[in-house]
């Protein structure tokens, strides 16, 4: 059983789930549940030597993220540079809050003709944004980290 079926199993007091008392790490698989089942997110690229945070569409294949974009910051400096990848979200529902990071080197596979490169552009990535996408950027990361938190009843604490 996965760490988010083993979180969404626990029971608390008075209707209220059992929160948690510290923050749960997840492991590389449920980084990429969750990568896999969004399709908004955040990349961090350092642009003249400060940070940016971008909003992008993506979509997820082969242990590697892939987004479109247009000629622009991400375009100029993110391709040969390290940057940080970042999802998160809270469901009301289970009160569980959660945020996956994927950090790692972003390559322009615009042009690339290796067979990888070419199942990576067949990819369905639908940018909200207008304007023409036509290049695309890939991130295989060398670190994907995630955690999980519940709110919620917690044993020893009350509310007030």
């Amino acid at each position: 059983m996965g760490q988010l079926e083993q979180l969404d199993q626990q029971s608390g007091r008075a209707g209220l789930a059992r929160g948690s008392t510290d923050l749960e790490h997840l492991s590389e698989h449920d980084c990429w549940t969750f990568l896999s089942t969004h399709k908004l997110g955040r990349l961090a690229v350092n642009v003249s030597g400060t940070p940016r945070i971008f909003p992008i569409n993506y979509a997820v294949g082969e242990g590697t993220i892939v987004f479109r974009t247009q000629p622009g910051a991400k375009l100029a400096h993110g391709p040969g540079s390290p940057v940080c990848f970042e999802i998160d979200g809270y469901e009301e529902t289970s009160a569980r809050g959660w945020s996956v990071m994927a950090i790692g080197t972003l390559q322009d596979i615009t042009r690339a003709d290796d067979p990888r490169s070419v199942r990576l552009r067949e990819l369905h990535v639908r940018p909200q944004a207008p304007g023409q996408r036509q290049y695309w950027l890939a991130l295989t990361p060398t670190e994907v980290t995630g955690r999980l938190f519940r709110v919620g009843w917690v044993p020893g604490q009350y509310f007030g």
